[in-house]
């Protein structure tokens, strides 16, 4: 077998190397966006909100193969994280070829540490990268990849070096949590369910659903000291309380502490008075309950929210009060895929029906503050002219370091 002559031309330029010989080791590593990996999150395909770096590969490639998308993979700060990747043949020349060789990662960062720097692969090879640093949040840096022969080479050993692909890394923001951290509080709420269900034990303060959401909050941070905490045998971790206390007062006691990105108020309700005031007993309010408020679209809530997603990729996490303190919840924009973003919201009983895509977020929040407007009317006895306000009341959770 000869040679096939190329020009090859990697990042815009001509490499020294001129020619790629049949059996030359050729490889293109991708994230693997078939795996999850650990510690990172990326996004899986490029969208109005995600807009990807491009590299030109060898020009020795086949040509379906040459564009290259770089991805924007974030990764934790205080723990190891490990990247999927694929290895992938740059081209498919006729008869034999050689299918390993040796794949090299580097970083110019000299905080950033990857294990291997190197690794003998084989074409349609699935491998990891550990990823350690010392970086702060929010700092990025890269990792080139490069494809070469290995020492050990049936056909020859070849010296051609070529550009196999790249990764851009960024440090997970305070207000931006991972798969797994998302996973352990959502556990946790699901562990309460069936104690408030039922009627919780004491322990509980018969407050549920600021119980569930402090207990959700303090797994999430790993923090059993500044929120309300009871480890799975029932018992409290520390002596914070609910007396005489609402979601707002702890929502400043969090933002005093450090625990909230932003907050904000919103008391933008279309309030149906009518449809109030005719609701005079337990089968109206049933019949009214997600009725007697609506929101405009596109309103100041929504932007909220979308500035505070500000396309990081990652799940987002809200301490939310609603009708004025009346209910307390967890909301959770996951944008883990900005092409198609979701939310959730949790009470003492779970994930609510207020759940779905994200561009239906305001009308979820409304549904939610309706049941509790109307059901605090109730409370105060079907009196026209005895009723609450709407008012929510949302803090953007972060960690504290």
């Amino acid at each position: 077998m000869g040679k096939n002559t190329f020009e090859l031309i990697e990042d815009g330029k001509v490499s020294k190397a001129t020619s790629i010989d049949i059996f030359d080791f050729a490889p293109i590593v991708h994230v693997n966006n078939g795996k999850d990996g650990e510690n990172i999150i990326y996004a899986p395909k490029e969208c109005i909100d995600v807009k990807y770096e491009k590299l030109s590969l060898s020009s020795a490639f086949d040509k379906k193969k040459r564009d290259y998308v770089v991805f924007d993979v974030t990764i934790a700060k205080n723990s190891s994280s490990k990247v999927p990747l694929k290895i992938i043949q740059g081209y498919d020349p006729f008869g034999p070829n050689d299918n390993d060789g040796v794949v090299s990662f580097s970083c110019s960062n000299s905080k950033v540490k990857i294990t291997p720097v190197s690794k003998k692969v084989s074409y349609g090879d699935e491998i990891e990268i550990e990823i350690k640093h010392t970086l702060s949040r929010g700092q990025k840096f890269s990792i080139d990849i490069e494809g070469k022969d290995d020492q050990d080479d049936t056909f020859g050993v070849s010296d051609l070096v070529v550009t196999s692909g790249k990764i851009n890394f960024s440090i997970v923001d305070k207000d931006v949590f991972l798969k797994s951290e998302y996973e352990k509080m959502i556990d946790e709420i699901n562990f309460f369910k069936p104690f408030a269900d039922a009627g919780a034990p004491s322990e509980y303060l018969g407050n549920y659903c600021m119980s569930a959401a402090e207990r959700a909050l303090s797994v999430l941070t790993k923090n059993t000291t500044d929120f309300y905490s009871v480890d799975r045998a029932h018992k409290r971790l520390n002596n914070i309380g609910f007396s005489g206390k609402g979601a707002k007062d702890r929502g400043a006691k969090f933002k005093s502490l450090g625990y909230t990105k932003s907050d904000f108020i919103f008391d933008g309700y279309n309030i149906d008075h009518n449809k109030r005031v005719a609701t005079k007993n337990d089968l109206d309010y049933s019949s009214n309950k997600y009725d007697v408020i609506t929101i405009t679209k596109g309103s100041p809530l929504f932007t909220y929210f979308t500035n505070g997603i500000n396309k990081k990729v990652g799940y987002h996490v809200y301490y939310i009060s609603i009708t004025n303190d009346f209910h307390t919840l967890i909301l959770v924009i996951n944008n883990t895929d900005p092409c198609n973003q979701t939310y959730s919201i949790y009470d003492q009983h779970g994930k609510t029906s207020s759940s779905g895509k994200f561009l239906d977020i305001e009308e979820g929040i409304a549904k939610q503050t309706s049941w509790t407007f109307l059901n605090d009317y109730m409370n105060r006895g079907f009196v026209p002219s005895k009723y609450g306000k709407a008012t929510t009341r949302l803090w953007k959770i972060q960690r504290k370091s």
